[in-house]
């Protein structure tokens, strides 16, 4: 199937989503923050990014501008957040062409679906 990659700071946020996706026959690939997260993207080369927010040293912010500029401007990321959606959470996902955006905590089958559409573009 496809190459995915979670990039949050919360281990056990990145062990839901691997538990959820693995059995889909997906290779979960897992960053703990942004910086490690595009040394995965350089290296890997996944299919959809699943990221957070908030994240001590390169938060998701930092991480999509410059996988956006300097790394892949075309693979798929969904925002996985406890921040709700707002107008500048919308200008946000736009300016950075986010696919989907995910609410902490989702339901599996709810993973499954944004996961799913994400990857079908």
């Amino acid at each position: 199937m496809a190459t995915l990659l979670i990039v949050d700071d919360e281990p056990l946020n990145r062990l839901l989503l691997a538990t959820v996706l693995r059995p889909l026959g997906h290779q979960i690939v897992e960053a703990a923050d942004g910086a490690e997260g595009l040394r995965a993207v350089a290296e890997r080369s996944p299919d959809l990014v699943i990221v957070d927010l908030a994240m001590p040293g390169m938060g998701g912010a930092g991480f999509l501008k410059t996988l956006r500029r300097e790394l892949r401007n075309d693979v798929a990321v969904v925002l996985y957040t406890a921040t709700r959606e707002d107008a500048a959470m919308r200008d946000f996902v736009a300016l950075f062409s986010i696919r989907a955006v995910l609410e902490k905590p989702s339901e599996p089958a709810a993973i499954v679906r944004v996961v799913t559409s994400a990857l079908a573009g």
